[in-house]
């Protein structure tokens, strides 16, 4: 399949989303592949529901996809997760961590207007270590996720249907506001186990992380201030 059109959203400044455009354009050099790449918190064209592309692609984007948008698409609109079934939404890593999870995974699913419900295209699990962080667990992710990109693209690029998976969403999705309910630490309710949970799901280099609050102001655990692996 080419001279198509995809609409394809991610990061700024992640070496994943960089290798993933590549993908995308390598299978589809005669297509129009228009690429939207920003940060959390970064405003999205209210209009781009007007390009109307074959499909609309998700790849650890910043933002929540318009429902506009995903109507827009006229063959299928998908999203590369980086969390497995059991931790849709935000924090994945993070509640994956604090839960001592002993494995983990990516999905790839169709989009709706609520994320992480659309039904299952694929996972790909792994294994997590006893000595394992946020940033390593993300790295690990990441590169299962470019796998499952790889995959993905190169089948609808042959023309081949997407595969369907018998796996369902195990949750509803986690929201921000949780996640940093879990990186809030209660020395009056949390014993030295849950505090060392706590700390150890919310660590990340140069991230603010677990957290203390005295008197309406927070104190922040402190961590490696350097740039992470990934972004």
């Amino acid at each position: 399949m080419d001279d198509i059109k995809v609409l394809l959203f991610s990061k700024k400044r992640n070496v994943f989303c960089d290798y993933a455009e590549s993908i995308l354009r390598s299978n589809f050099k005669n297509s129009e592949i228009i690429s939207i790449r920003g940060n959390v918190g970064d405003r999205l064209d209210d209009e781009l529901h007007w390009y109307k592309p074959e499909y609309v692609i998700s790849f650890v984007s910043p933002w929540i996809i318009p429902q506009s948008v995903l109507n827009s698409a006229k063959t299928a609109s998908i999203n590369f997760h980086p969390g497995s079934p059991e931790y849709p939404g935000t924090g994945c890593y993070n509640f994956a961590l604090y839960e001592n999870s002993e494995k983990y995974g990516v999905t790839v699913h169709h989009m709706k207007e609520k994320v992480d419900t659309g039904d299952i295209i694929m996972t790909s699990y792994f294994d997590i270590s006893p000595f394992e962080s946020v940033e390593t667990l993300k790295l690990k992710s990441m590169n299962h996720l470019l796998y499952c990109f790889e995959k993905i693209i190169s089948d609808i690029s042959s023309g081949s249907p997407l595969p369907t998976s018998t796996e369902t969403w195990k949750c509803k999705p986690f929201t921000r506001k949780e996640m940093y309910e879990l990186f809030e630490i209660d020395p009056s309710k949390h014993d030295k186990v849950e505090i060392g949970k706590r700390i150890k799901a919310a660590a990340y280099p140069g991230s603010t992380g677990a957290f203390i609050s005295v008197a309406g102001c927070k104190f922040f655990y402190p961590y490696e201030d350097r740039k992470p692996i990934v972004e």
